[in-house]
Parts: C-alpha cells; sequence; structure tokens
C-alpha cells in the first residue's frame, strides 16, 4: 500500500493510507519507511497496543497529545521476557498511583515480589499457580459506575492474554502484579476510568511512562519529538 501524499490527520479507528487519516501506529508506520499498518513491526507489541487504545479513546481535540510519542514509538523492537515484564510492572505502578494508600501496599507488595523474581532472587510457584491466584483474587466492589469497574475488571484478565506455555517467571509474576493493581482498583480508583476520554488522556502519560521504561530497560536513547519535527520526518520517509 502506498505512502499517502500529504500529511495525515490524527483520527480514531484503522484507515486505508488514501483516506488522509490515520490513527497513531499508523503515523509509526509512515515514519518507520515500513508499510502503512497500525501494526508496525519497528514498535514494541506492548507500546502499540496501548498506543492504538488511547488513541481510540481519545477526543478528536485531545489526540494530538500523542504527537511528541510518535518519533519514540518507532526503533522500539527490541523484545525479552524481562523487558516485557518491566513494562508490565509500570503498568501496575501507574494504576497502583490511582489507589488509597492503604490498598496500594498491597499491589505494591506484588510489584516487589515480581522484581525480586525477574531478578533471580525468588520464584516460590509455578505457572499453573500464580493463574489460579489470578483467577482467585476478588475483583473489589466499591462505589465506582459500572463503567469504570468494568474498565479495571476487563484490565485485569491481563494475564490469561499475556500467558504462553514458555512465559518465564518473571514476566509471569509481573503480570500477576497488574492483575492485582486492577481488581483492586476496581473499587476505589480516584480516576475516572469508566469515562473514555479522561481514560484516554490518562493513558497518554502512561504511555510516555511506559517508553521511557522501555528506554531504561535496553539502554535506548530517546528523545521527545515536537509537530514541525514529526513532518520533518515524515518528508524525508517520502
Amino acid at each position: 500500500m502506498k505512502s499517502p501524499d500529504s500529511l495525515p490527520t490524527l483520527s480514531a479507528g484503522a484507515h486505508d493510507a488514501d483516506t488522509g487519516n490515520a490513527c497513531v501506529m499508523e503515523y509509526v508506520s509512515l515514519l518507520a519507511g515500513e508499510e502503512w499498518s497500525d501494526r508496525p513491526e519497528c514498535t514494541h507489541p506492548i507500546l502499540a497496543h496501548e498506543a492504538r487504545v488511547a488513541n481510540d479513546l481519545l477526543l478528536d481535540a485531545d489526540r494530538p497529545r500523542l504527537v511528541p510519542l510518535i518519533g519514540r514509538l518507532f526503533g522500539t523492537t527490541e523484545d525479552s521476557s524481562a523487558i516485557r515484564a518491566r513494562l508490565r510492572l509500570t503498568q501496575a505502578r501507574r494504576v497502583a498511583t490511582l489507589v488509597d494508600k492503604n490498598e496500594r501496599s498491597r499491589i505494591t507488595a506484588a510489584i516487589t515480589h515480581a522484581e525480586a523474581v525477574l531478578d533471580g532472587l525468588e520464584d516460590d510457584l509455578t505457572h499453573d499457580q500464580l493463574y489460579a491466584r489470578c483467577i482467585a483474587f476478588p475483583v473489589a466492589e466499591g462505589d465506582l459506575d459500572v463503567d469504570h469497574w468494568h474498565a479495571h475488571k476487563a484490565a485485569s484478565r491481563v494475564f490469561t492474554f499475556g500467558t504462553s506455555p514458555d512465559l518465564e517467571p518473571g514476566e509471569a509474576h509481573a503480570l500477576y502484579a497488574l492483575v492485582v493493581a486492577h481488581r483492586i482498583a476496581a473499587g476505589q480508583c480516584q480516576a475516572d476510568c469508566g469515562d473514555a476520554p479522561s481514560r484516554g488522556r490518562r493513558m497518554v502519560k502512561d504511555l510516555g511512562a511506559l517508553v521511557d521504561t522501555y528506554d531504561a530497560a535496553t539502554g535506548r536513547a530517546s528523545e521527545q519529538l515536537d509537530v514541525a519535527q514529526v513532518r520533518d520526518l515524515i518528508a524525508q520517509v517520502r
């Protein structure tokens, strides 16, 4: 598929290259010189997924918040179980900030244990035992509206989506920590995750933190780009 002839407009959903619109990941595929796609090979799958979700949740007026991250998303091709674990732990930490300090300690404990497993210091549960714990950990009840509660419940299914026969212990425990974080947050999250645009704006900040984590884990040097720099990069790949 050929590249568009003019700078696309950021918008929700997936698009053909000739529509004049692009989601954030289609922008990234263009910058990387790849075939037009919302799943470019140049971006880590976890980062790409979070970017697509944020893109589609944001209002049109808020979607330019993603522009400074566009140049940081391509070139994130290095992958390993340890990198994925670090990304999941960052996600868990971001969720932890949304709950009461007393409940936050339970999330922090799961994160700390996962870090110890990741560093090779502990590993006291099999994959099946950890999965059973994920299933058994209760989804908290509270005063959140139904949409908000369901947003965290749905996100807490990440262990099922992230699991595989060769899942390493550190990554498995990081996924468990993220499950714990969302299931606790379902009862008392202080953000407004039930409102799509609000959750999208928060996800932009979370995505920036994830890219920071990726850079720290891989030693990649990266810098944020403004709109003018993004335009220059697109011009260079034509």
